[in-house]
């Protein structure tokens, strides 16, 4: 019985994560490692797989970035983004195609991977995902205590509101849940950088913009505490490695 009831509950909050009014935004996103020494040759199948998809006329662009910080540095994320889970209904006579393709142009190279789905919150997000990636991006990515689910998000509308409120200088940035693929619930705070400098935090701390706001900085805590893992990294858009359809 016991069991049985947590199954129930993670099954709320695999409901709960993906929340929002309106038609879902997903992202399939793959993740590829090259073999040791074979990096060269992964990105050349990858170029050869981009022309795959231009000869099939694929109107779905793939968004290519090279992990360049963390656990998974040398790795590479591909990202399919903007879609409604009910197009993934139409992929199946193209996957077929694309499967074969991918083994032969890439699979040689690489040592392992992985697929992933994640949702936009555009309800907790400060800006919508550009037209074209950034040059560099930072990914936060939380593990969320199931039981703090509901204190993690309350903690990341408190920080909007008083960025908001306050103006704070934050860089473009916005939050993906997973939907499927991976321990749950996790959510992924994605940043737009220009360049290195952009690293750099503004001389206005957070925690001023929240004690302005609340009188104090307790939502940096209540966030916190809500994690059991706090993950980041830093990737580079390759647009030599992407394609975008004409």
């Amino acid at each position: 019985m016991r069991k049985f009831a947590l199954v129930i509950i993670l099954l709320f909050l695999a409901i709960s994560v993906l929340a929002q009014s309106g038609p879902q935004m997903v992202s399939e996103v793959n993740i590829s490692t090259p073999k040791s020494g074979m990096t060269s040759q992964w990105e050349a199948g990858r170029k050869e797989h981009s022309a795959f998809h231009a000869a099939q006329k694929d109107a779905w662009s793939i968004f290519v970035w090279e992990i360049t910080t963390g656990e998974r540095s040398g790795s590479y994320i591909m990202a399919s983004p903007g879609h409604n889970w009910k197009d993934f209904d139409s992929r199946d006579a193209f996957n077929k195609l694309d499967g074969p393709n991918v083994q032969k142009t890439m699979g040689p190279y690489a040592a392992g991977g992985g697929t992933f789905y994640y949702v936009y919150r555009d309800d907790l997000s400060l800006t919508k995902p550009p037209a074209v990636p950034a040059k560099m991006r930072t990914t936060a990515t939380y593990n969320i205590i199931p039981e703090h689910l509901n204190d993690f998000i309350d903690a990341v509308k408190k920080i909007n509101a008083a960025i908001q409120k306050t103006n704070y200088p934050a860089k473009p940035s916005r939050w993906y849940a997973l939907a499927n693929g991976g321990d749950a619930p996790t959510f992924v705070l994605v940043t737009d950088r220009a360049s290195w400098g952009d690293m750099e935090p503004p001389e206005k701390k957070l925690e001023d913009a929240l004690k302005e706001t609340y009188g104090d900085a307790s939502a940096l805590d209540q966030l916190r505490r809500s994690c059991h893992r706090i993950v980041t990294e830093m990737s580079v858009f390759r647009a030599d490695l992407s394609y975008m359809p004409k």
